[in-house]
């Protein structure tokens, strides 16, 4: 018969702190660790303790080292704004984790490198397609045309990230009802929703812009089917990201080469602007090129889900790539190769396996 597991005493605070701070409720560990909700509550109460075995457990569900566990505390996650159209759904443990996977690497970008993100001042009054043409001239960019949503959404993310210092990752949020979220910071960051198609994630990525431009953070579900005329946050990045990516007078232009709208046209719109088909189902609706029994009848078709039917081997040097950005590794890589951090420290800021921070790093 084994002998019982000795109880080790820790903070109950910490505890609690990173139960939270991870996305789970009392009853979700519970279960993962098999024993009464009562358990869970005394030990956060400072009434019983865990032994080293569901210590070691809690670290993996939590994704969290053992080390942290025996610290005295733990910092707080950035406040976020929820804006998603269902609020009292329970936020999935995966934006737990991608919060705190950015506010590390600011932190630690800050330190290594010492810079700021900067984003261009424009007047308060300027309504959402204004400012997406000024911001559009303030990156000296043209509109990108007829290639891959892949391709499209690469090429922003890098003159993004490198002109505003700025983190752009993708990560598997593990949520249905979450597109991307943004975090206003010394150094800001956006997070796309690792799952989701490339056109989705193109469009979300200039929504969180918006955000970050008007000096906001928040989570965010990309609710397409706004009021014109609204006043609100969501619709107002929804509008620039969509003036941004389908300019209307560029649209009315492609639009002029058919005859008539249907849904061969409205399929060589998306590909030709790389965003999602209801993304041009709304701007024709807007510019009148088709009624709402067209656009309805669309909806009713819509089948297809949000996410990416996988299939076949990932490529994870890809994946990878994507969950740390560009300016972490062009910042973290220069570090390192001008002396100030070791290996070790760029891998851990980078949280790479060894083979891949060999490659990205070193190579």
């Amino acid at each position: 018969m084994n002998k019982k597991q000795k109880e080790i005493k820790l903070s109950p605070m910490v505890l609690k702190k990173l139960r939270e701070t991870s996305g789970y409720t009392v009853a979700e560990i519970a279960k993962k660790l098999g024993i009464s909700k009562e358990k869970i509550i005394s030990v956060e109460e400072g009434e019983s303790s865990f032994t080293l075995i569901q210590i070691k457990k809690l670290a993996d569900i939590y994704k969290r080292p053992l080390a942290a566990f025996f610290s005295t505390s733990i910092p707080d996650l950035p406040m976020l704004v929820d804006y998603r159209i269902n609020r009292t759904k329970k936020l999935s443990p995966g934006i737990y984790q991608a919060e705190r996977k950015v506010q590390y690497l600011s932190e630690k970008i800050k330190e290594i490198s010492e810079k700021r993100s900067e984003f261009p001042i424009f007047p308060q009054e300027l309504n959402a397609d204004e400012l997406a043409k000024k911001f559009k001239s303030y990156l000296n960019v043209e509109i990108k045309k007829s290639q891959s949503s892949e391709e499209i959404l690469k090429y922003y993310k890098e003159i993004l990230e490198r002109k505003l210092k700025i983190f752009i990752i993708e990560y598997p949020l593990k949520a249905d009802d979450i597109r991307a979220f943004s975090f206003y910071s010394d150094i800001s960051s956006i997070v796309l929703n690792e799952e989701d198609k490339a056109s989705i994630k193109l469009f979300s990525l200039f929504h969180e812009i918006c955000h970050l431009l008007r000096e906001t953070s928040g989570i965010c579900s990309l609710e397409l089917e706004i009021k014109q005329g609204s006043q609100d946050i969501e619709t107002f990045c929804n509008l620039f990201a969509a003036e941004f990516l389908v300019p209307l007078d560029d649209l009315k232009k492609e639009c002029e080469k058919f005859e008539q709208i249907n849904d061969e046209v409205v399929n060589q719109l998306t590909e030709i602007y790389g965003v999602s088909k209801q993304v041009i189902m709304i701007r024709l609706l807007w510019l009148r090129y088709i009624n709402i029994d067209y656009y309805e009848e669309f909806k009713k078709r819509m089948e297809k889900s949000l996410k990416e039917k996988k299939s076949g081997r990932r490529n994870w040097e890809k994946v990878f790539l994507n969950r740390i950005g560009n300016f972490a590794l062009n910042e973290t890589k220069k570090a390192y190769n001008e002396g100030k951090i070791t290996y070790y420290e760029a891998s851990s800021i980078l949280d790479l396996k060894t083979k891949y921070t060999e490659k990205f790093i070193i190579t």
